[in-house]
């Protein structure tokens, strides 16, 4: 009976080594590209509002560019930069493909007494 196990991996972008961007922060950008507000985001993901803006502030302070834009109507929300559009498909595609790549090697590689299975 071969004993079950899991590779696990995460990823994520540094900045001056500082930890800025990985899957909480892409998880808590999508949210507000299809909430349309970084209030709603943080209620939706069950995370305080202030820990929210405070997570979008340092990682646009350590990367130098801005991650959200307002409205000009107020009422209307925020707006995810084409920037951060793009680091969310960056990351996310780059994400996937580790794990294609990881789940590809897993099937070539073969330990006689483990069943290796691809976490999270």
């Amino acid at each position: 009976m071969k004993t079950e196990v899991q590779l696990c991996r995460r990823l994520w972008l540094e900045c001056a080594g500082e930890h800025v961007l990985g899957n909480g922060m892409i998880r808590l950008l999508l949210e507000v590209h299809s909430q349309g507000s970084l209030k709603k985001a943080a209620e939706q993901l069950k995370m305080p509002y202030r820990g929210a803006w405070g997570r979008i502030r340092k990682a646009e302070e350590a990367l130098g560019v801005t991650l959200l834009q307002s409205s000009r109507q107020r009422q209307k929300g925020v707006t995810l930069t084409p920037i951060a559009l793009s680091l969310v498909e960056t990351f996310t595609r780059i994400d996937a493909e580790c794990r294609d790549f990881l789940q590809e090697r897993l099937q070539q590689l073969s330990l006689q007494d483990f069943q290796i299975t691809l976490g999270r």
